[in-house]
């Protein structure tokens, strides 16, 4: 309930201001920048997160222990329907927050459809701006929904159940490239860490290893598995036991790069892939699971 009353409070005020007014950034940053109370957890429920099948793309749908719902990201536009009938079959018929983690549109084009069609009570923004068409349609359809729209900060905390931190690591506001500028998150519910690296690259990677703590238990692996991203080095400060690779089949990009894959194989970590299926992990902070049935092997 305390959760509750926060996000309500928190979209009641932004509501009262424009979008992106410096009174709506003030109030945003009043509220994050400070690190959640310590509280003795009782696990109650557990945190559900869903690395979702989007093609050549990428969605992560997180339901809190409290029920707050967070997707990140929505894929290409295609992906919008079917990340909206992958909610229903969840009995979601409303999205407390959307995290937009940059602009590129197989990580937007899927929220168009879902903004026009699903109630959603916060978007939270790299603040990277772009021209393309996709992001264009994207804002307008946020500004016609009435939709509080709010860039995140470098630290901050996002507010949405009282035992869950989640920080940003990274925004984009003073980046050039839009996957520089990609929004990292990390998410923690008790012992487990899911550090969620958007499309960001190795020189990203390099800045939050000096500023951040990054081990965590499960790693989306940044740009879809690109040879641009997820150094050697990273891999040892985050020590993640499972990987994720969110890509399509038969992409025109070569994702997920084989030097990427081996390097993950090569530590030892189990590594999951999204072109096939979901992949759907729980937690009750003590243990991840993984669903057990239709799960992708090991990458060979």
């Amino acid at each position: 309930m305390r959760s509750m009353r926060i996000i309500l409070l928190l979209v009641s005020v932004l509501l009262c201001f424009s979008l992106n007014s410096a009174s709506a950034k003030r109030y945003m940053m009043s509220i994050h920048t400070t690190s959640p109370l310590h509280m003795h957890r009782q696990h109650l429920s557990k945190m559900k997160v869903s690395f979702l099948k989007v093609g050549q793309g990428d969605a992560t749908l997180i339901i809190m222990p409290n029920g707050q719902t967070m997707l990140i990201d929505g894929g290409p536009y295609e992906a919008g329907e079917v990340i909206i009938q992958k909610l229903i079959e969840k009995g979601i018929n409303h999205l407390d927050v959307i995290v937009s983690t940059h602009p590129d549109m197989d990580h937007i084009g899927g929220l168009i459809p879902i903004v026009e069609q699903m109630p959603v009570s916060l978007i939270l923004d790299s603040g990277k701006t772009y021209s393309s068409l996709t992001y264009h349609t994207y804002r307008n359809n946020i500004k016609k929904r009435g939709i509080p729209f709010v860039s995140v900060k470098e630290g901050q905390y996002i507010p949405l159940d009282p035992h869950v931190s989640i920080q940003v690591l990274n925004n984009g506001k003073s980046k050039d490239e839009n996957n520089e500028s990609s929004i990292v998150l990390k998410v923690r519910y008790g012992k487990a860490d899911f550090l969620l690296m958007g499309d960001a690259d190795v020189r990203t990677e390099h800045e939050i290893l000096k500023q951040f703590d990054v081990h965590a238990d499960v790693l989306k692996v940044g740009h879809h598995g690109s040879y641009t991203s997820t150094s050697e080095t990273f891999i040892k400060k985050v020590e993640p036991q499972f990987a994720i690779l969110s890509y399509g089949s038969n992409n025109p990009y070569g994702h997920p790069h084989q030097s990427v894959v081996k390097r993950l194989k090569r530590h030892g970590i189990m590594v999951y892939r999204t072109n096939k299926r979901t992949v759907e992990m729980e937690t009750d902070g003590e243990h991840i699971m993984l669903e057990s049935s239709g799960l992708m092997p090991l990458l060979k």
